[in-house]
């Protein structure tokens, strides 16, 4: 019954903002900025976005971008627009953590959130600043549910930044169900946010 109550409280995980550094481009003469802030943000130095293939969130993945979009109106930002790079990442990951039941930022690999991105199509090619957020949740039974996930992130300083940042103008919203640490029905949520600048 432990494990059940502590799944119950509807995990959520966020990275801490970590200052700004400058590194230089090999390919570009001048120097990018680059701003980790991994589940707060990621600003990479480096491209555009791939087509976007024809995406259909689920319910509950809708549900999610609905809160959060409200949210973002009510502080006056810009509403964040799916796009289908960030979309396929974060269904991918959400349902990694499901398949080989662990729970973090980083892929199973160890590949870091900023990777992932890239290599779901979220590219850095020609853009002067890239910056990606990411919030990771799960829940059990009434924990699980889209609003459950959008509470506990809002009421998390780090989750919440993510979710509020300002330069933010894209998204994808990753949900999957399945065991976790032998509990059936435990539902993953993976939110992408990202911004790209040219």
């Amino acid at each position: 019954m432990g494990l059940r109550r502590s799944l119950n409280a509807a995990r959520h995980h966020a990275y801490a903002n970590r200052p700004a550094r400058t590194l230089a481009a090999p390919q570009v003469a001048k120097r990018l900025s680059l701003c980790i802030v991994l589940a707060a943000f990621v600003v990479f130095v480096v491209a555009p976005a791939t087509s976007a293939q024809a995406l259909t969130m689920t319910k509950p993945e809708k549900k999610v971008l609905a809160l959060v979009n409200n949210v973002r109106v009510k502080h006056g930002l810009h509403r964040l627009k799916m796009v289908a790079s960030l979309e396929r990442a974060s269904r991918a990951h959400s349902h990694e953590m499901v398949r080989r039941d662990y729970f973090g930022h980083s892929s199973y690999s160890g590949e870091s959130v900023g990777a992932r991105l890239i290599r779901y199509g979220y590219s850095t090619a020609g853009c002067t600043r890239w910056t990606v957020g990411e919030d990771i949740a799960y829940g059990y039974a009434s924990y699980g549910t889209p609003r459950a996930i959008f509470q506990a992130w809002m009421h998390s300083p780090a989750h919440r930044a993510v979710i509020l940042t300002a330069r933010f103008r894209n998204v994808g919203v990753g949900r999957a169900k399945g065991a976790f640490r032998g509990i059936s029905g435990v539902v993953f949520f993976t939110l992408d946010c990202g911004a790209r600048t040219r």
